[in-house]
């Protein structure tokens, strides 16, 4: 999905240009979270598997599922909770 921009609460996230906006303000994502956040929005609503998600971070590259785990959490305190008060990643 080159050139596409995903928009979701006050954030815009931009794959093709490695950019996470809040309120038009730049966040500080990390390379690794921004390819998981751009799987992630890339097909709302489902359930990506682990291997799904690694490949979309680490591609070719052998990793501990810990790595997954620990860039999904920084992920959740990064974005903070949905309006609704849920998260948005599930």
């Amino acid at each position: 999905m080159q050139g596409s921009r995903f928009a979701f609460g006050p954030y815009v996230l931009d794959p093709s240009a490695g950019t996470l906006l809040r309120n038009d303000v730049p966040v500080a994502a990390g390379y690794r979270g921004l390819k998981l956040l751009a799987a992630l929005v890339e097909r709302p609503g489902e359930i990506l598997a682990k291997a799904e998600l690694m490949d979309a971070a680490w591609p070719g590259t052998a990793v501990e599922e810990g790595n997954l785990t620990v860039q999904i959490a920084q992920l959740r305190k990064l974005l903070g909770p949905a309006a609704d008060g849920g998260d948005w990643i599930a």
